[in-house]
């Protein structure tokens, strides 16, 4: 009764063979312990079949799909599918109300008590009287045999809907229900007989699980029928997808990119190859004892060419594909640019260059630096390698803007503009003065003022690495109010004096430090007063 339309499973296999091993030792009247194993095949079997039946909907799934794309050429197969769904639906929806009937005469019991209910439940699953009462009747009328004509009333719609003569041979073996059966005595019975005479509750439940199995076994093998009948011979090949040909591998801005796109469909079952030739624009099949050979796989030859220098490249060559009529060759050819690695970064708002300090500058573009061409504004650049610059715009250009533009050499008297950048030119913002490293206005403690003798001058919010030195500095002391001292220190150490008066001076004491001037490659600057009160 196997579907031999669909090649079973390994886990079919086992199963169907359980299920005889079964058989065999109930006809030898084994012990009832032998009869709870049904479970474990029963289990199994109902398992496989919400497994296959998902198989199934993944069919009508690639349908939808196939309806989307080519509607008009899909759609009479699949309203041909959609007829064998409902079928097949109805084919198992009737066998599962026979399991359901089957367990109420079998246990008692109302169709709303089996709800649920699954052969592990079954309390009666050793009787047979009753099974073969319900399934053969009195003079063998009884649900086996209309069972049997669902069944093949069910072959019969299904080769209706698919009116092919070549899906004939596929159904003639499916759900076989008139084989040559034969009881232990080698005497011939039918089909109902050889499934349901005589036969455990037990038996029956699994027998009905296993031709639902069928059911979808079949109705699977009539959809991907369907399926492959749309245009066995639309496509040559086997894989198809979407390639896109652009005219250039580089776009100047200003330009426009172009591309062809087409649908490329290769054979993974044959391996092509191609004969190539860097610096070509043209090969034909003369050619080939010219040209380097690379053999392809699974349909398709990936060509890998190792770049050196920089500029534009060429190449040509032929592919060749076995045919039905022998080889055939066809040629190909594409061009591409090398350029170094590169990536301009620019910070859109803070397009600012210092005077009087290197600024890093870098300029990258997709072409040869040999090809670009570089106009600073009327800067002086120091070159550093790999697209890196610096340039120190004069303190003369502070408040002024500064255009830096690059261009590239076509190498056909043309130059093409790749873009340019405003910049403009600031003075570098003044330091902050702390005493120490760190400390700024306030009151103090007079042991960190003594351990922090000197004054340093560091950037704030600013990204250039800028060191200071303090070249000198006034202090005033104020004791009550009344200014007691005052001295001009050069450098950034306090001086013995200065150190002395700190670690005499009480609570309240006050500390000004003003005319603080630091010094670096940015010239000199004037910073901000700094005030301490002892505490």
């Amino acid at each position: 009764m196997g579907a031999k339309n669909c090649p079973e499973t390994p886990r079919q296999k086992m199963i169907g063979m359980m299920y005889l091993v079964l058989t065999a030792m109930l006809a030898l009247n084994v012990s009832k312990d032998i009869l709870d194993a049904f479970i474990v095949v029963n289990d199994t079997l109902e398992q496989t079949n919400t497994n296959f039946t998902s198989k199934v909907e993944q069919n009508y799934v690639l349908f939808e799909q196939a309806l989307q794309n080519e509607g008009a050429k899909v759609k009479p197969f699949y309203n041909k599918a959609l007829k064998v769904k409902k079928e097949s639906d109805e084919m198992v929806a009737y066998i599962e109300q026979i399991k359901k009937e089957l367990f109420m005469e079998v246990d008692g019991l109302k169709e709303e008590e089996v709800k649920g209910k699954t052969l592990k439940d079954m309390s009666g699953r050793d009787n047979y009287s009753t099974p073969s009462q319900y399934f053969m009747g009195q003079t063998g009328d009884g649900k086996a045999i209309e069972l049997k004509n669902k069944i093949n009333a069910y072959k019969k719609n299904l080769i209706s809907i698919v009116n092919n003569p070549k899906y004939n041979a596929i159904i003639k073996e499916a759900l076989e229900t008139d084989g040559d059966y034969r009881n232990t005595s080698g005497e011939k019975e039918s089909w109902e007989q050889h499934n349901f005479d005589h036969i455990v509750a037990a038996a029956c439940y699994t027998i009905l699980n296993k031709i639902i199995g069928e059911v979808r076994n079949t109705e699977y093998a009539t959809v991907s029928f369907l399926y492959s009948a749309i245009d066995a011979g639309s496509f040559k090949f086997d894989n198809v997808s979407a390639r896109v040909i652009p005219n250039s591998r580089i776009v100047f801005s200003g330009d426009s990119y172009e591309a062809d796109i087409i649908v490329a469909a290769v054979d993974s079952r044959q391996n092509p190859s191609i004969y190539w030739g860097a610096g070509r624009d043209t090969a034909t099949v003369a050619d080939i004892d010219k040209l380097t050979l690379v053999e392809g796989e699974s349909g398709m030859v990936r060509l890998k060419i190792p770049t050196g220098g920089v500029g534009d490249q060429r190449y040509a060559g032929v592919i060749k594909l076995k045919t039905a009529e022998g080889d055939k060759f066809y040629p190909f050819k594409d061009a591409y640019t090398v350029t170094r690695p590169s990536a301009a970064i620019a910070a859109e708002k803070m397009n600012v260059l210092y005077a009087g300090i290197p600024n890093p500058i870098g300029i990258a573009a997709p072409v040869a630096p040999e090809r670009m061409r570089i106009s600073w504004g009327g800067l002086t650049p120091r070159q550093l390698g790999g697209g890196k610059y610096e340039v120190t715009p004069d303190r003369t250009l502070i408040g002024k803007r500064i255009m830096i533009s690059v261009a590239a050499d076509l190498g056909t008297g043309k130059t093409q503009n790749m873009g340019s950048q405003e910049f403009r030119v600031k003075g570098v913002p003044n330091p902050v003065a702390y005493i120490g490293s760190n400390i700024g206005s306030g009151k103090i403690a007079k042991n960190i003022l003594v351990a922090n003798p000197f004054l340093t001058a560091k950037m704030e919010n600013f990204d250039f690495e800028l060191a200071w030195r303090i070249t000198s500095y006034k202090v005033t002391v104020v004791k009550n109010g009344r200014e007691v001292s005052s001295a001009t220190n050069a450098g950034a150490q306090f001086s013995e004096s200065l150190k002395n008066t700190i670690r005499s001076s009480g609570s309240g004491t006050t500390f000004e430090f003003t005319e603080i001037k630091a010094q670096s490659i940015a010239g000199v600057k004037n910073l901000e007063n700094i005030t301490v009160r002892i505490r």
